[in-house]
């Protein structure tokens, strides 16, 4: 059984300076990927085709001062930066998500790391003072 698919024609570009809408490949499906870092809002974009079939969306996530986001869109073109908007896949501010909480479960995994190593420490003192 064979499967019929149709290429599409999506951007193929690589930028360090922000975003891009040049090149072209043919593909399934077109795939925008962004990396940045929140601390000097440097932000690399990769554009490009997909050989396989993937749902139409946007994943985005957020690891201390890092964020990503892998956009997959199934039209000509909809990998570009106001076809993902106009989609409603991307946000219109292309701005990193606030990373209050992905910072707040670090600094409690912090504590409770310090809070048990401390509470054994503790208990290894005085087994070998009364023990």
């Amino acid at each position: 059984m064979s499967y019929i698919t149709i290429a599409i024609t999506c951007y193929d570009c690589h930028s360090d300076q922000g975003t891009c809408n040049d090149g072209e490949c043919e593909g399934v499906v077109c795939i925008k990927m962004e990396t940045a870092n929140k601390a000097d809002d440097r932000r690399t974009i990769h554009k490009t085709c997909g050989d396989e079939a993937e749902e139409m969306s946007c994943q985005q996530s957020a690891f201390g001062s890092k964020w990503m986001s892998r956009c997959v869109c199934d039209t000509p073109f909809c990998n570009g930066d106001q076809a993902l908007i106009d989609s409603g896949l991307e946000p219109s501010s292309a701005a990193p998500p606030a990373a209050h909480y992905t910072q707040f479960a670090l600094l409690v995994a912090i504590c409770v790391f310090v809070g048990a190593s401390c509470s054994l420490i503790l208990i290894a003192t005085i087994c070998v003072q009364f023990c």
